[in-house]
């Protein structure tokens, strides 16, 4: 039985509720006012989609002076109360429904300000070490919610994390970048292959940045 016929099924033998009020949610994850009140950005950089004060500009002054190692940024939601709530359930408890939000979210940015789409999606790799602990990445979970809407391959064995690093939760910028220096490394079967020229990055969360820019080097 396809997914979305089975999910439709148990939706309406065991109606959802809300993961953040409790309430009842429909087939949703989240009610509607729960949803509504999540928080956005409403003009984000286009290079790595932080707040601007109004839509007049697309580049916030951060990148103007440092620009980073890709060419834009989609960030589904604002890291604030509650989706930093939503993405420790996704990413520690392994809660699936969170991360269904999330992809949600994540969806619906995309088809509203994406110029052209890529090639296909890579998402951000754990270490294997830390892969085995949590037994699933959380970023890869987000990428295939993605690409069957779009229509886009995920390649999951393109870049792959060499070496082991510290958490980045407690770092400053400065210190996140030298903790990820040289920490992803592109499989030397698709080094040698011109084939994928155009991909888009998937992780869980975007802070300072470090982690995609040592990824887009890498790719580089």
């Amino acid at each position: 039985m396809p997914r979305r016929r089975l999910q439709s099924l148990i939706d309406l033998l065991l109606p959802r509720c809300c993961l953040l009020c409790g309430l009842a949610s429909g087939s949703g994850n989240l009610c509607g006012p729960c949803r509504e009140d999540l928080p956005r950005t409403r003009h984000p950089c286009r290079r790595c989609a932080l707040p601007l004060a109004t839509g007049a500009d697309t580049v916030c002054g951060a990148c103007l002076r440092r620009p980073p190692g890709w060419d834009s940024t989609i960030a589904g939601l604002n890291y604030a109360f509650p989706v930093d709530y939503l993405v420790c359930r996704f990413k520690f408890n392994r809660s699936l429904a969170a991360g269904d939000v999330l992809g949600h979210e994540l969806l619906g940015e995309i088809q509203r300000r994406a110029n052209g789409l890529p090639q296909a999606l890579v998402p951000v790799p754990l270490h294997w070490a830390r892969q085995l602990r949590r037994q699933f990445n959380q970023a890869e979970v987000l990428a295939r919610q993605l690409a069957e809407p779009l229509g886009l391959p995920v390649l999951t064995r393109l870049l792959y994390r060499s070496r082991h690093t510290r958490a980045q939760s407690g770092l400053d910028a400065k210190d996140r970048r030298r903790n990820l220096a040289g920490a992803f490394t592109v499989r030397n079967s698709a080094a040698n292959s011109p084939r994928w020229t155009n991909v888009a990055l998937v992780d869980d969360v975007c802070t300072t940045g470090a982690t995609l820019e040592a990824c887009a080097l890498a790719l580089r």
